[in-house]
């Protein structure tokens, strides 16, 4: 009979894992971007348009997003726009592009909303404090991957100057949110924060909370 130790190879099998999910949601979203005639990177910029702030809506901020060069992302684009599914205009400096969806484009993203279905519907059958652990988890990863240069934009709480870790008793609420000067349930977490100001940014170039 074998022996089964549970903690040798734990790290790899978790980042093994993860590999697999990762590998199941680009097949979802090749299957997903095909039906409606367009690339993966495609489908992402559509998705990304219908749901970024207006400042993100250009193609340098869309390939830094999704880790490509702006050529590549430019390509996507302009291929968006012979689809008849974004259009450009001046940007506020009257030189960068800024992007919108046009009506087809904004059609086409309602369709792709739900093209992570399938792993939402596994998560939603897990109970709320395993979700939480595992986003609180996850998070964790990502901000260590940015500081290691492997994820380049992250914009969650765990690597946000406002974040203060472990600075209360409730395992449920451990940490706190000092912009909005609260502390943080794990069910609360974000991923991706409009009011997010990377750790470490100089004074000088903080943003101002608008209320």
């Amino acid at each position: 009979m074998t022996h089964i130790d549970g903690t040798a190879g734990l790290d790899r099998r978790l980042a093994d894992a993860l590999e697999r999910i990762g590998h199941g949601m680009r097949s979802l979203a090749q299957r997903t971007a095909r039906e409606h005639g367009l690339s993966p990177l495609q489908q992402q910029a559509v998705l990304a348009l219908a749901q970024q702030p207006q400042a993100r809506r250009e193609v340098a901020a869309l390939a830094q997003e999704f880790d490509v060069t702006t050529p590549t992302m430019s390509d996507a684009v302009t291929a968006l726009e012979r689809k008849g599914l974004v259009s450009r205009s001046p940007g506020a400096d009257g030189r960068r592009r800024s992007l919108t969806l046009t009506v087809a484009g904004l059609e086409v993203a309602t369709q792709l909303s739900s093209w992570d279905d399938p792993l939402t519907a596994a998560l939603a059958a897990l109970p709320d404090a395993d979700r939480a652990t595992t986003l609180h988890t996850l998070l964790r990863v990502i901000a260590d991957l940015q500081r290691a240069g492997v994820v380049s934009v992250a914009r969650t709480c765990t690597t946000c100057r406002f974040f203060g870790r472990d600075e209360h008793p409730d395992p449920a609420a451990p940490h706190h949110c000092h912009l909005l000067r609260v502390p943080l349930p794990l069910t609360a977490l974000r991923v991706d924060c409009l009011e997010h100001e990377t750790a470490g940014t100089p004074a000088g170039k903080r943003k101002q909370r608008t209320i």
